[in-house]
C-alpha cells in the first residue's frame, strides 16, 4: 500500500489543520486562488511515510505552531484535508 504525504508550509493553512477544523480549512482554500501546495511524496510503505515526517519536524519545538505540516493517507483524520488539497 502506498502512502502520499503532503507538506503544507502555508501558515493559515497549518492553523486549520492543528485544529482539526476541515470546514475552516475549505472555506480558506475556497477564498484563495493563489495558494500553492506541493505534489505529494509517495512512498511504498507507512514506515517509510512516518521517517520521512519524523525528518520533518526533526528540532523542532513541539509547543510552537509548526512550519510544515504533513498529511498523511495513511492517517484517516488526515483523509478529508488531503481530499480538499487534491481537489483544490
Amino acid at each position: 500500500m502506498s502512502v502520499r504525504v503532503y507538506v503544507i508550509s502555508d501558515p493559515f493553512a497549518i492553523s486549520f489543520l492543528v485544529n482539526d477544523d476541515i470546514e475552516g480549512f475549505k472555506e480558506y482554500l475556497d477564498s484563495e486562488d493563489m495558494l500553492r501546495f506541493p505534489e505529494a511524496e509517495v512512498f511504498d510503505s507507512e514506515d517509510k511515510a512516518l521517517a520521512f515526517c519524523r525528518g520533518l519536524s526533526y528540532g523542532t519545538d513541539e509547543r510552537a505552531i509548526p512550519e510544515r505540516y504533513p498529511l498523511r493517507s495513511c492517517e484517516p483524520a488526515d483523509m478529508a484535508f488531503i481530499e480538499a488539497v487534491e481537489s483544490y
